[in-house]
């Protein structure tokens, strides 16, 4: 039984292959999980009903433009970071991953931050719940993406930094990463400059 179990298992060369296609399927994903808050977006803009897209008269929500400069910021930092990361040889990589975590979980932060002093919540008309429901999720999923990233450099310190399927792992999670930075910059250009 030992014996047939192990001619099923794909040979150890194919698993970096396959961890670069997984990321790519997964950060897929990630992008269409935001499509309906873009549509979201451009619908309830369009359809303004009642005149309360930005929220009832003499109360239009206005998120902090500080907030999401500072945590657009700290995304595309950590993202740039990380990608320069995945292209580092031997153990150079792990200060820049360290560097692009921090830079992560300081988006994060910040996000939870600026909902403490956001001033209107997901049911004050629709520019509130598009706001709340994409960065809030947004922050959900970044914060899912830097344990990832945690979890490769703990993977990394107890073992070598040049195993095959680490250095696969490191270009996934960045080419994730990087696809979730455009996600915020394209929310941050609908949320904040265009709304």
């Amino acid at each position: 039984m030992d014996a047939h179990a192990s001619t099923l298992e794909d040979p150890p060369e194919l698993l970096p292959r396959t961890i670069w296609v997984g990321s790519r399927v997964f950060a897929a994903g990630e992008a269409f999980f935001f499509v309906p808050f873009l549509f979201a977006f451009f619908y309830l803009r369009a359809l303004n009903s009642n005149g309360v897209w930005r929220g009832w008269p003499h109360h239009h929500p206005h998120p902090s433009r500080a907030f999401g400069i500072a945590i657009l910021i700290c995304v595309v930092a950590s993202a740039a970071v990380l990608r320069a990361a995945a292209r580092m040889a031997g153990t150079a990589w792990r200060p820049a991953a360290a560097a692009a975590f921090g830079l992560g979980l300081a988006a994060v932060a910040l996000q939870c931050a600026q909902f403490a002093s956001l001033g209107f919540g997901p049911t004050d008309a629709g520019y509130g719940s598009v706001f709340v429901g994409w960065t809030g999720l947004f922050a959900l999923t970044a914060f899912g993406t830097m344990l990832w990233l945690e979890s490769v450099l703990a993977q990394s310190l107890r073992g070598s930094a040049d195993v095959s399927y680490l250095r696969a792992s490191v270009e996934a999670v960045s080419f994730s990463w990087a696809v979730l930075a455009l996600v915020q910059t394209a929310a941050f250009i609908l949320l904040y400059l265009v709304a």
